[in-house]
């Protein structure tokens, strides 16, 4: 599966109690398209989707924070996961698409494919963490189970390279950030 597909299927999940962090890139762009609006839709940031939902997961206990991110951006903000994992917020949940690239930039590899998740996630020891590759007949029970766990829970999913042409995020940051604001109000 690719990502795209991964991201239109939480649509399924997710309600007006959630709250989406995405990543900067084709993440974003894919949150923009196919989920509710508004969401935090990062741009230009690599590294800090995680650090961004821990504090808004920390300010909102009552609101499910769910950051989708790809592999190389948490790559570069690698110890935000570890910093979570110490504090176990009730709400917050990381969803990783892994394509082993930094797609958005070109498709460089990352050194993802270094890294044993399984091993790494279960070393975190928090509650919930699986390392999949999804098809489409198990992804909603997935889903399902890493968006409903009432604890921090990480799910790792191994993707196809690939996108949908979408057009850029209309919003300055300024306006996304307004617009986060207003809801959170």
């Amino acid at each position: 599966m690719k990502g795209y597909e991964v991201i239109s299927r939480l649509q399924d999940h997710i309600g007006d109690n959630d709250l989406i962090v995405s990543s900067n890139g084709n993440i974003s762009r894919e949150v923009y398209h196919f989920l509710p609006k508004p969401q935090v839709y990062l741009r230009g940031s690599m590294g800090l989707p995680v650090s961004l939902g821990l504090g808004l997961a920390t300010m909102n206990p009552d609101k499910r924070v769910t950051v989708i991110t790809g592999d190389g951006n948490l790559l570069m903000g690698f110890g935000s996961v570890i910093t979570a994992a110490y504090y176990k917020p009730h709400n917050f949940k990381i969803l990783i698409l892994d394509n082993s690239q930094y797609f958005t930039t070109g498709g460089q590899q990352t050194v993802s494919s270094t890294i044993n998740y399984s091993k790494f996630l279960e070393s975190l020891n928090i509650n919930y963490f699986n390392t999949l590759t999804p098809s489409k007949d198990t992804l909603s029970e997935n889903l399902e189970k890493f968006l409903n766990f009432k604890g921090l829970s990480i799910l790792h999913i191994y993707i196809e390279s690939g996108k949908k042409e979408l057009k850029n995020i209309p919003w300055h940051p300024t306006k996304i950030t307004e617009n986060i604001q207003n809801r959170l109000a």
